[in-house]
């Protein structure tokens, strides 16, 4: 591909949260069943349900989104607007940007 055809959610050169490890899209599960806990959509669902605010769904729905983001809230992190799973760490403006293959992560240098 050539490179002014691609396109970035952000512009890795310029730097983004996710390219300086900043944020994250998380869910949770339980140990027991293995499964996804109920949340009030499916994750990656892009929709009004995926609202951290959506006031619809059940109240277990509704309870274990809000658990998730306030845990997550508790250790320095803000949801996204339009998705309940996506956190971004406080001061991710700060944090170096990076540009290294997965298969490098955690090779010693």
């Amino acid at each position: 591909m050539r490179p002014d055809q691609r396109e970035f959610v952000a512009d890795p050169a310029k730097g983004s949260k996710h390219n300086r490890g900043c944020a994250v899209d998380l869910g949770i599960y339980d140990l027991k069943t293995g499964k996804a806990i109920p949340m009030p959509s499916a994750y990656d669902e892009f929709t009004e349900r995926a609202s951290p605010n959506y006031s619809g769904g059940t109240d277990e729905e509704r309870n274990n989104r809000d658990k998730l983001r306030q845990l997550m809230e508790a250790n320095g992190f803000t949801v996204n607007p339009n998705e309940w799973w996506h956190f971004d760490l406080i001061g991710w403006e700060k944090y170096a940007i990076y540009d290294i293959a997965f298969s490098e992560v955690g090779k010693k240098k």
